[in-house]
């Protein structure tokens, strides 16, 4: 496993420059000609080291996607994660202005789809068709991959939103979902933890309800399914419990296809390698070294 760092500046969009990670599987120099599917996943500090992790305790994503491709329930893919930019968080994440503050979800969106996911594409090994392509956060990060995924279905085919805050701006995004004519092409993964809040596990209700009203499937069966509904026991609002239940998040959203064509497609073009837009911090085999701003992701 690798993960590795690159520093992106201010974006031409007005929003805070910020470090983005980069874990790549095992396997990954091995195999010049496998292309991969990617999640980019929100407060990327928090998630795969406890160094830059809030409060010292990260999400662990990278052992655990690792534990499942070996174990063949998962597709190999890559995962980006896009640190939150501190001070600018709540502006980021959230799609309209309220109480004062917040409103930039959109410009921030432009970062990640017109910035962050083109240098991805270019620099990695990637399938970057929206059928390849997911996006997840938990908490505020959930509220914005939610509502980036509903926007932009063109680019993201898969989306996770753990528990999510949907109460910002008077549940505008609930407002978002019962606005769309009909159930798009996304597969989608929300969830709450049953000691969290019970406004909030009542608003996530809500929102898998009015999913379900457009057609999202909410059925048993991975194959059968487009919609995945889980009221977690014994789980909080903090990165312990969403890192402990990522691996749920990985099987729905990416599972194992048959076992003939387990990994990644092939290509004729020879590996991309170097930088252009974003600068390379840190690369390492196991752990970057990298500290960066350690923003909680639990708001």
């Amino acid at each position: 496993m690798t993960l590795r760092a690159h520093r992106f500046p201010r974006s031409r969009f007005g929003v805070a420059g910020r470090i983005v990670r980069v874990w790549l599987p095992a396997g990954y120099d091995a195999g010049p000609a496998l292309r991969y599917p990617v999640v980019y996943v929100q407060d990327g500090q928090n998630l795969f080291e406890a160094e830059t992790a809030f409060a010292g305790v990260p999400w662990g994503i990278g052992d655990t996607a690792q534990k499942l491709i070996d174990l063949r329930r998962i597709e190999p893919l890559i995962l980006v994660g896009i640190d939150n930019s501190g001070q600018h968080r709540t502006d980021d994440y959230t799609p309209v202005r309220w109480q004062g503050r917040g409103g930039a979800a959109d410009r921030f969106g432009r970062m990640l789809t017109d910035e962050i996911k083109p240098f991805v594409d270019r620099h990695y090994r990637t399938r970057p068709g929206r059928e390849s392509t997911g996006i997840a956060g938990a908490s505020l990060g959930g509220l914005f991959a939610l509502h980036l995924a509903l926007s932009r279905p063109d680019v993201f085919s898969r989306a996770a939103a753990m528990s999510p805050t949907l109460w910002w701006g008077n549940a505008v995004i609930l407002r978002e979902i019962a606005a769309l004519p009909h159930r798009l092409d996304l597969r989608l993964w929300i969830d709450v933890g049953k000691r969290e809040a019970p406004p909030l596990r009542q608003q996530v209700r809500r929102a898998e309800a009015l999913l379900v009203d457009k057609g999202w499937v909410a059925h048993r069966s991975a194959k059968k399914a487009t919609l995945r509904y889980r009221e977690v026991a014994r789980a909080d609002h903090d990165e312990r419990s969403w890192g402990k239940r990522f691996d749920r998040v990985l099987k729905f959203l990416f599972p194992a296809p048959p076992r003939r064509s387990v990994g990644t497609q092939r290509n004729s073009r020879p590996p991309i390698a170097g930088t252009s837009s974003g600068t390379a911090v840190a690369s390492t085999s196991r752990r970057s070294k990298l500290r960066a701003d350690s923003g909680s992701s639990t708001v």
